[in-house]
């Protein structure tokens, strides 16, 4: 059996934001958005890291990310204000299918940091990248109906609605349908 390819470890920049490798010091800042109640309430029910502790988050930042990556399963970018300063949010690429070039986007965005569009840069920013440079074919992502503000991010970054997964997840405010969004590399190109 061979081994999956791996994305290349990079900072990605934008205007405004780095995104870059988890570091040991991002960790009280993951735990503190692990804590945070609308981080809580829009995790899937039995989601691992939604409440972890302290040194669930230092192991995260690490180590954990790292081997996600390395294993060939996705990559992850801490979020940080291109003039310095603390964590303001995080984009995960996962689920890689090598075969058919496509990843799932996780995203959240630091309750210090909601409100100033960070997060659709980014999530943005990392899509750009697969597409682009990484040849990937598709990047999907997954919103509640009710997550307006994880919509908003979804539209604002470049992708498309395709359509209503009904009655798939669940949450600890229940069961619930999800938005499915992607983003192609044609999409690239309308946009400009």
């Amino acid at each position: 059996m061979t081994a999956e390819p791996v994305l290349p470890s990079v900072t990605l920049t934008t205007p405004r934001l780095v995104l870059r490798p988890f570091v040991p010091g991002d960790a009280q800042d993951v735990h503190a958005v692990w804590h945070d109640a609308r981080f809580v309430d829009a995790s899937p029910l039995g989601y691992a890291y939604a409440g972890a502790g302290l040194d669930t988050a230092l192991a995260w930042c690490t180590s954990g990310i790292e081997e996600r990556r390395r294993a060939g399963k996705g990559i992850g970018f801490a979020v940080a204000p291109r003039e310095g300063g603390r964590l303001v949010g995080h984009v995960s690429l996962f689920s890689a299918d090598w075969t058919a070039m496509s990843a799932e986007m996780h995203y959240w965005t630091a309750p210090w940091a909601r409100g100033r569009g960070v997060a659709a840069e980014a999530a943005a920013a990392v899509a750009r990248w697969a597409l682009t440079e990484q040849g990937f074919h598709r990047i999907a992502l997954q919103a509640a109906p009710a997550n307006a503000a994880s919509r908003h991010v979804a539209e604002r970054a470049g992708f498309r609605a395709e359509g209503v997964l009904r009655n798939v997840a669940v949450s600890r405010s229940g069961r619930h349908d999800l938005v499915m969004y992607s983003m192609i590399p044609s999409d690239l190109s309308a946009a400009g």
